[in-house]
């Protein structure tokens, strides 16, 4: 019996084939079941040790090689979105620091706004009080600077903190520590002669 073309050698059938090896044309053919194929389908990779169609680790959808970390495109595990990282060929659950996951781009990690270390659902918005460098949290946003009634934190904390009442612009959270007051509901606040406390009215002199 002859094997077809694409079967270096077969058993029972001539198309059932047991081991792969080169087509008509020259090219590499790997086995998949029974059968002797030039590309491998999803979820497997051509290994040219034995010439076969192994599969991928779970998770990955096509793959260079076995493990998580030889992905090129992601797939869904049992209602279970796995997700590419950027820059990388590492197939997981979750998108690392600076990266998020998109409805509109399903099995990618997508890039955070650069103020942003963590986000979520859009690029710039900021989740878990984290921020780079020289930017300051306030309401799921890093800012450059904090606006007016608010100060920022020291630096390792990196977030806009409220000032007291009264106070327009402070360093501080307390009263005394005000450079301009505000005008709180009716109340007008003043700045003391020589201090830094905001009061609602000037003290005597």
């Amino acid at each position: 019996m002859l094997c077809s073309a694409s079967c270096l050698t077969c058993d029972t059938t001539a198309t059932n084939c047991l081991t792969c090896g080169l087509s008509n044309a020259g090219v590499t053919l790997y086995k998949n079941s029974t059968t002797c194929l030039a590309v491998c389908p999803n979820g497997l990779w051509a290994n040219s040790v034995g010439n076969t169609c192994d599969s991928c680790t779970q998770g990955c959808l096509t793959c260079t090689g076995a493990g998580l970390t030889n992905c090129l495109t992601c797939d869904n595990v049992t209602g279970t979105p796995y997700l590419k990282e950027i820059g990388a060929t590492v197939c997981g659950t979750t998108c690392p620091d600076r990266q998020f996951i998109s409805a509109s781009y399903p099995n990618e990690c997508q890039p955070c706004a650069s103020n942003c270390i963590t986000c979520s659902v859009t690029a710039d918005n900021c989740t878990n009080t984290n921020c780079s460098v020289n930017f300051y949290y306030l309401n799921n946003s890093c800012l450059s600077q904090c606006p007016s009634t608010y100060y920022y934190s020291d630096s390792s904390l990196r977030q806009c903190q409220p000032c007291a009442t009264g106070c327009l612009r402070c360093f501080g959270p307390s009263a005394s520590e005000c450079t301009e007051c505000d005008l709180v509901l009716t109340t007008q606040y003043y700045l003391q002669i020589g201090l830094t406390t905001c009061l609602p009215s000037c003290n005597p002199g």
